[in-house]
C-alpha cells in the first residue's frame, strides 16, 4: 500500500529560524537520507510554483494488513522523522565538500560524485562552482567550506591544486577526509604516509564500474569515524561527560 504524505508550508505564517524554501528543500533531502537508511519512503516531491504555498510530498509504503492504529502511528512518525532530520541537517551543516581536478573529464567525474550524493540527500559543494569573495584567498575559501562541512571527499586520480589543499584539510583543519582514486593510479605518492599516520583520512580505490559503491564505503567510514571520535570525546573530556 502506498500512502502519499504532504506537508503544507504557508510562508506568510512560517516562523522557523530557516527560510521556508530552505527548510522545504531540506525536507526533500531528509526523505532521501531516511530512505537510504531503510525507511520505506520514496517519490519525494517539492511543489514550489507558488511562493506563498509550498508543498513537500513523499510516499510511505505499508502492508495492506497493517492495523489502523499502527498505520496512524507510522504516518505521524514519518512526519516527525522528516521534520527532525531536516532541522538537524540545517543545524549541524550536514554537507560534503568535493575536491579534485576540476577541468575537463576530471570535472565530469566530480559532477558524477556530486550527483550521486545529491540523490542520496546530501548537501554538496564543488569549490569551483562557489562564489568568490574579494579579499579571500583560494585556500581560505577551501577552508571555509571544509570547516562548514561534515566531511571532505578528494578525488585524487589526477594532480591539480588540491594537492596544495590536501595537508591543510587533513592536518590543520583535521577534517574527516575520504580520498578516492582510480585503481592503480594516483596524483602523487607524497601523501601515502598520511594514510597510515593520520586517523582522520581514508584512501579508497575504485573502478569506473564500482565508483558509487566505493563512495558509499567512504561515507560509511567517515560517519563511523565521527561516531567513534564523539564517543572518545564524551568519555575523556570532562565538560562533555
Amino acid at each position: 500500500m502506498e500512502i502519499t504524505l504532504e506537508e503544507h508550508i504557508y510562508t506568510k505564517y512560517w516562523f522557523h529560524k530557516y527560510h521556508a524554501s530552505v527548510f522545504a528543500e531540506a525536507m526533500i533531502k531528509a526523505v532521501k537520507r531516511l530512505a537510504t537508511e531503510g525507511f520505506p519512503y520514496f517519490s519525494e516531491e517539492l511543489d514550489n510554483d507558488d511562493d506563498v504555498h509550498l508543498f513537500v510530498r513523499w510516499a510511505l509504503a505499508e502492508s495492506i494488513h497493517i492495523p489502523n492504529q499502527t498505520l496512524i502511528d507510522n504516518i505521524e512518525l514519518s512526519f516527525n522523522k522528516v521534520y527532525e532530520r531536516a532541522n538537524n541537517m540545517l543545524e549541524n551543516s550536514d554537507s560534503i565538500l568535493i575536491l579534485g581536478k576540476d577541468t575537463g573529464e576530471s570535472m565530469e567525474l566530480l559532477k558524477r560524485i556530486q550527483t550521486y550524493l545529491d540523490n542520496k540527500g546530501f548537501y554538496t559543494y564543488i569549490i569551483k562552482e562557489q562564489p568568490d569573495l574579494l579579499g579571500e584567498s583560494v585556500m581560505q575559501k577551501v577552508l571555509r567550506y571544509a570547516l562548514s562541512s561534515r566531511l571532505v571527499i578528494i578525488e585524487n586520480t589526477e594532480p591539480s591544486g588540491h594537492l596544495y589543499e590536501f595537508p591543510h584539510i587533513v592536518k590543520m583543519a583535521e577534517m574527516p577526509t575520504v580520498v578516492l582514486q582510480q585503481k592503480d593510479k594516483g596524483a602523487t605518492w607524497m601523501f601515502e604516509d598520511l594514510y597510515q599516520r593520520m586517523t582522520n583520512i581514508k584512501k579508497i580505490e575504485y573502478t569506473n564500474d564500482n565508483m558509487e559503491e566505493q563512495v558509499d564505503a567512504g561515507i560509511k567510514w567517515a560517519f563511523d569515524y565521527l561516531t567513534q571520535f564523539g564517543i572518545y570525546q564524551k568519555n575523556t573530556i570532562p565538560w562533555l561527560k
